[in-house]
C-alpha cells in the first residue's frame, strides 16, 4: 500500500471572527499556492485510488482540490481518526482493513507529522514536519499486525510548487 499524507492548505487564522475551528476555510493564497503545490504532484504522476479526509473545512476543501486536480476515480471519504486529536491506533486499525492500494490521507498537525514519525519508527519528538500543503510518501507492507515502512518522499510546499 502507498499512502500520501497531504496537509491541508493556508486556512483563516485560527481564532478569526465569524469562523469556529472546525469551520475555517482555505485562504484564496492558500488555494493557489495548494493548487500549484497539487499540478506538482500530477507532474510526479501521483495516483490515489482514494482520498481521506478530515471532515474540518479547510481538510476537506483540500482533498477536493486534490481530486480535480490528480487522477483520482472516486469521491473524497470522510475518515474522522483524521480530525485533530485522532487516534493513531484507531487510524492503524482502519487502514489495515482498507482494500485500495493507494490512498491520500488529509488532514491535520500535529497528528500527520505524529503518525508519520510512528510508522517511521522515528523518536517522538521534531523528525518529520509537515508544513501546511506537504507530502509525504511513505510504502507499507504488512507484516502480520505491523507495518514494514519505507519513506518514498518528503515534499514542502515550495518544493512541490516548484516542479517542473
Amino acid at each position: 500500500m502507498e499512502l500520501f499524507f497531504l496537509r491541508h492548505g493556508i486556512a483563516v487564522e485560527r481564532g478569526s471572527e465569524g469562523y469556529e475551528d472546525e469551520e475555517r476555510p482555505l485562504t484564496s493564497e492558500g488555494k493557489k499556492k495548494l493548487i500549484e503545490g497539487i499540478r506538482g504532484m500530477k507532474r510526479l504522476k501521483i495516483k490515489v485510488d482514494k482520498i481521506l479526509s478530515s471532515p474540518l473545512t479547510r481538510a476537506l476543501q483540500t482533498a477536493e482540490l486534490a481530486k480535480e486536480h490528480l487522477p483520482v476515480n472516486s469521491e473524497v471519504e470522510i475518515e474522522k481518526t483524521l480530525v485533530p486529536g485522532g487516534s493513531y491506533e484507531d487510524f492503524l486499525k482502519k487502514l489495515r482493513s482498507r482494500p485500495e492500494a493507494s490512498l491520500m490521507l488529509v488532514g491535520h498537525e500535529p497528528a500527520m507529522s505524529s503518525w508519520v514519525q510512528s510508522l517511521l519508527g522515528c523518536p517522538p519528538m521534531g523528525s518529520v514536519l509537515l508544513k501546511k500543503g506537504s507530502l509525504c510518501h511513505l510504502k507499507i507492507q504488512w507484516r502480520g499486525s505491523r507495518p514494514f515502512v519505507e519513506l518514498q518522499a518528503l515534499l514542502q510546499p515550495r518544493m512541490l510548487r516548484q516542479i517542473d
